[in-house]
């Protein structure tokens, strides 16, 4: 069993079709942990749950690409495979 990898991205189906089992949606291409537009304090909370997500996805089994949505409104994790 190897070690297991997680990839934030912004592209996050580009990310899905290069064989990153683990993907955590990124907030933006220029800023991937987090959005300066928030301000300071919504940014660092808005980067820690994107970064708390990928600790999750570190320490969840997939059998494929899948991708792991930050977002809070989403908590249940589902697999999006890519063909």
């Amino acid at each position: 069993m190897g070690i297991p990898v997680a990839m934030i991205s912004a592209i996050y189906n580009l990310a899905l079709t290069t064989g990153a089992n683990r993907v955590i949606r990124g907030a933006r291409i220029e800023h991937v942990c987090g959005d300066p537009d928030l301000g300071p304090e919504k940014d660092f909370a808005y980067g820690l749950q994107i970064v708390r997500t990928a600790l999750q996805a570190l320490q969840t089994d997939v059998s494929g690409p899948t991708l792991f949505d930050p977002d809070e409104s989403a908590p249940a994790r589902e697999a999006v495979h890519a063909s």
